[in-house]
């Protein structure tokens, strides 16, 4: 099932490559001029922050149909691709007719919000992984998309074209046979508790796209060939691809991949620094570098909000919806004030250095916002925790990095004191354990550290081990039996189980050996 998950991701990544990534290539493929070709594009965009919206907003009114939105962002991103073929008539606006105009608002439309559905479906299965686990599914599937990306360069414009429909097409068919297992309800505590991890990352990224969108009209990229920008996307992505998985090679535990965004910071900073000196020299390096900072940020932030959102048992079409649509319409936000502010200029322009700096003291100022610590006091000690206090060596304080108490966990289930930075241990739940099972948390404790379960899989366990039913455990923890159910198949699967009893032999087994 994995590998079929890594295939499916990668395929549409591939398709988002071709449509999106080279910025004019593929209307371009279709005989689009360049100005309609960026206006297909920026419609593109806009409709692609309003789809992420539009699935923000569904989330927050109905918990069905959510799993449909990969089929139906299928069809309507192979109608935006169908519709563009018309548009190469025309080189200006001045020369669409009416009927050309609704035939490029379309096309961009079905183009941008199919990619947001398909995006939204995606997110939901990356929410299943952990942290680690969904960082190197994206990378992963982002090397293959690329590698394939790679290949259209050696085949003729038409099958590119025709590639694009393909890799949608099998998409399509691997999400309707790819169980979904992310939850579909919304909870207001628990987007708060989201909101509040993700608000900076998301800022963050929503200037990065800004930036990206607006660079290529200042530093007159699109005045190059399209095969020079497809070339350069190229090299910067795989460098960026590299560059992501240092930390995966280096750091094998507490990994915190929102530190990424200090390295991301530099990259930008230095297309703006080359801006003033080289322009669009280079085949239009300065524009590389823009590009690649913000193709970085949207990989962590799109790990960060799966991440939040399985932690925190909230619906991924949420999270997804909040992050990748703010992001979406500052890149086109980026487009329009380039285009309306930034076509006329040219080598050696005043205003070009002007930018420059501004852009530079915006990115410093980002820096010191994104990466502000804040001094929090000291939590009190509660009743549990001054009666219980936790042990030295917590034997799974190392088995689940960047997780933190959700807001439907109550003091029963984990204790209230967890740290701002998402990466405090598992506080000690053996103090609430009945007294008929004294060592039974601890049992369960050694048993998460040995099969790598989450936080909240270690809870479900923990009630499992006491012989809770699926109705107690889903009250308990606050979510949907199906859920509960999800959350049970993962914990039997991972500890090669098949039934309740058969995990209470087995802490009862260990539980004999330690005595």
């Amino acid at each position: 099932m994995t590998g079929l998950r890594l295939i499916g991701f990668s395929l549409f990544l591939f398709a988002e490559l071709i449509c999106f990534h080279g910025t004019i290539l593929f209307p371009g493929l279709l005989g689009a001029s360049q100005e309609i070709a960026v206006a297909v594009m920026t419609t593109s965009l806009l409709s692609k922050g309003f789809g992420y919206f539009g699935c923000f907003f569904f989330s927050l009114v109905s918990a069905s149909k959510q799993r449909q939105f990969g089929r139906v962002g299928a069809v309507l991103f192979i109608a935006g691709i169908l519709a563009m073929p018309g548009l190469g008539t025309a080189t200006t606006f001045s020369e669409l007719s009416f009927a050309s105009l609704i035939e490029l608002v379309f096309a961009g439309t079905m183009l941008g919000v199919g990619d947001a559905l398909i995006s939204v479906s995606w997110g939901r299965l990356c929410a299943a992984l952990p942290l680690r686990k969904a960082y190197l599914f994206v990378l992963g599937s982002q090397t293959a998309a690329l590698v394939v990306y790679a290949a259209t360069f050696f085949v003729p414009d038409v099958a590119i074209v025709a590639s694009a429909i393909v890799a949608i097409l099998i998409v399509a068919a691997i999400l309707i046979k790819l169980p979904d297992q992310s939850s579909v309800a919304f909870d207001s505590p628990r987007l708060r508790a989201v909101f509040g991890e993700l608000w900076r990352p998301i800022f963050g990224t929503s200037v990065f796209a800004f930036l990206t969108g607006l660079m290529p009209w200042i530093s007159g990229q699109y005045d190059g060939s399209v095969e020079t920008m497809r070339l350069l996307s190229l090299a910067s992505s795989a460098a960026v691809l590299l560059l992501l998985a240092a930390p995966v090679a280096m750091l094998k535990q507490n990994m915190r991949i929102e530190n990424i965004y200090k390295l991301i910071l530099p990259i930008v900073a230095t297309g703006f620094l080359l801006l003033p000196i080289i322009w669009n020299g280079f085949g239009g390096v300065v524009n590389a570098f823009v590009g690649a900072g913000s193709y970085a940020a949207g990989i962590v932030l799109w790990c960060l909000a799966a991440d939040s959102s399985r932690r925190h048992d909230l619906s991924a079409t949420t999270s997804f919806g909040l992050a990748l649509g703010t992001t979406s319409l500052a890149g086109a936000l980026g487009k329009a004030f380039g285009y309306f502010g930034g076509r006329t200029l040219t080598e050696g322009d005043l205003s070009i250095t002007a930018i420059s700096l501004v852009s530079l003291y915006l990115l410093s100022m980002l820096a010191l916002f994104l990466f502000r610590k804040k001094a929090e006091p000291a939590p009190k000690a509660t009743r549990a925790q001054a009666e219980y206090p936790k042990p030295e060596n917590d034997a799974a304080a190392g088995f689940r990095q960047n997780d933190e108490p959700t807001a439907s966990r109550t003091t029963a289930d984990i204790a209230p004191a967890a740290r701002s930075d998402n990466a405090a241990p598992l506080e000690d739940a053996a103090a609430h354990a009945p007294a008929t099972a004294p060592n039974r948390s601890a049992t369960c404790k050694a048993l998460a550290a040995k099969h790598d379960l989450t936080e909240r899989e270690f809870d479900v366990l923990v009630k499992l081990s006491r012989g809770q039913s699926v109705a107690d455990i889903s009250s308990e923890l606050g979510v949907s039996e199906n859920t509960a159910k999800t959350h049970i198949k993962n914990v039997y699967r991972k500890l090669g189980v098949h039934s309740k009893q058969d995990i209470i032999e087995m802490c009862r087994e260990m539980e004999a050996r330690k005595s």
